[in-house]
């Protein structure tokens, strides 16, 4: 595996197939159905939440002045997302002047609940790609921007909500990235993979996906921006996806499905950047499905500086799952080499010290572990943007466990007693495993003069 540079930084088309539309399910005025048909309850009752939902509605949608257009559509294609669907769409009924939904096939009640918000709902049959059935909600939008939101995702502030459209009204960018939190099981000591991405950008027909698996629209927007005036915006809006915290047989059955499209994806590449992309995307699908010696044997043969040159945060990821299968493994000399070239990329990331520190106690390396189980606290205190922050009482646990493993029972049980309920108690926490590395320290130079 080349090793990347180091030094080198870390910066944060429509389709024609068979389709069953109910059309245009609501006027721009309203919201979805007919909201006398959604209950069972009184006329007047229904009379009124009609208006009140209206009023509601006129009131939080704004028109683009210069074009008379709508100004935000929310874009969506779905499968059998009934689970989290509602809550999705409850939240961002308020604050866009459209729902687009395009569902592909599914079977557990999701189309009912999209028929209820949507103004535009369609059921086509599944294109065996992303981008085609993503470009196929893109075109029946009529907003002057396009917001693009999964069905097991949501964006839970109203705050975050008013920032979007004031952005998009006042400086009319391009496009704007928002922040995607992908929650995880709470037993897992990462508590969210944090990414930048470009989920919101001018309805335009020459901005649209591309990729079958792992759709992307970077490259469309790059090619539409040709004046200085043009942007693409970094607003702070928070959009929450829990598909990866469910338990890991529904993880597994929903993933499953994706494997040959993202194997042919990787087999066809067209270039050297495309092959180290798709190649990492199929790491990572076989890492949730378990199939560790697949995962490690495409890992190895990525061109990690071609993945680091299209994304730095990419080539980290890569390195990261690599670390992990191979202590899955019990290789943890191997590990070593990905946690080395984390590090290359950026120290700023508290999973790198946690990982390696769990690859040094597998070698035997008791004290330099302990001292980078406990580096990976305190960094993940630290304000910096983190891609994957530390689930702050999973990692407590490990810590523990650690202690416990070397025969530091007395350390285990001091902090098995320490709160870390509040900001205040976790900076006690870390002061004191500060404490403790400095007495490993001096140990371990007291060892190297005798």
């Amino acid at each position: 595996m080349p090793l990347l540079k180091k030094g080198e930084g870390f910066s944060p088309w429509m389709a024609s197939f068979p389709s069953c539309s109910s059309g245009r399910c609501a006027s721009g005025a309203s919201i979805g159905q007919n909201a006398s048909s959604l209950s069972i309850r009184g006329f007047w009752h229904d009379f009124f939440c009609t208006l009140l939902q209206q009023a509601l509605t006129l009131t939080a949608r704004t028109m683009d002045q210069t074009s008379g257009r709508p100004l935000l559509s929310l874009c969506m294609i779905v499968k059998n997302e009934a689970e989290h669907l509602e809550t999705c769409l409850r939240l961002a009924r308020p604050h866009v002047d459209e729902i687009v939904i395009i569902d592909t096939g599914s079977t557990d009640g999701t189309q009912d609940i999209a028929r209820r918000y949507a103004d535009v709902f369609e059921e086509i049959e599944w294109p065996h790609s992303f981008a085609i059935a993503r470009n196929y909600s893109l075109e029946r939008a009529s907003g002057t921007y396009i917001l693009v939101l999964d069905g097991d995702e949501y964006i839970p502030d109203p705050r975050h909500w008013t920032l979007l459209r004031q952005a998009l009204t006042n400086q009319k960018p391009v496009a704007a990235r928002i922040c995607v939190h992908n929650v995880l099981p709470a037993s897992e000591v990462i508590a969210a993979d944090v990414l930048w991405q470009e989920r919101v950008f001018l309805n335009h027909p020459s901005i649209r996906y591309e990729g079958r698996v792992h759709n992307q629209i970077i490259k469309s927007i790059l090619k539409f921006i040709n004046t200085e005036t043009d942007k693409i915006l970094d607003l702070n809006v928070d959009v929450v996806h829990i598909g990866y915290a469910h338990d890991r047989k529904k993880i597994k059955s929903k993933y499953i499905q994706r494997l040959e499209l993202l194997k042919n994806e990787f087999e066809e590449a067209s270039d050297d950047i495309e092959k180290a992309y798709f190649g990492y995307q199929l790491a990572v699908l076989y890492y949730i499905l378990e199939e560790y010696e697949k995962s490690i044997s495409v890992l190895d043969i990525i061109d990690y500086n071609a993945l680091f040159k299209a994304n730095p945060q990419n080539a980290f990821y890569a390195l990261f799952i690599g670390s992990q299968v191979l202590l899955k493994l019990r290789k943890p000399e191997k590990a070593l080499v990905y946690c080395n070239n984390m590090f290359k990329i950026t120290k700023q990331e508290p999973i790198a010290y946690f990982v390696t520190g769990v690859a040094l106690i597998m070698q035997k390396q008791i004290e330099n572990g302990l001292l980078m189980l406990i580096e990976s606290f305190k960094v993940n205190n630290m304000t910096h943007y983190k891609r994957f922050p530390l689930n702050v009482q999973a990692l407590k646990n490990a810590l523990i466990n650690a202690f416990k493993h070397v025969g530091l029972h007395e350390l285990a049980h001091q902090l098995e007693h320490k709160a870390i309920n509040s900001n205040e108690q976790i900076k006690e926490v870390e002061v004191w495993l500060e404490k403790i590395k400095t007495g490993i320290i001096l140990k371990e130079r007291q060892r190297m003069i005798a």
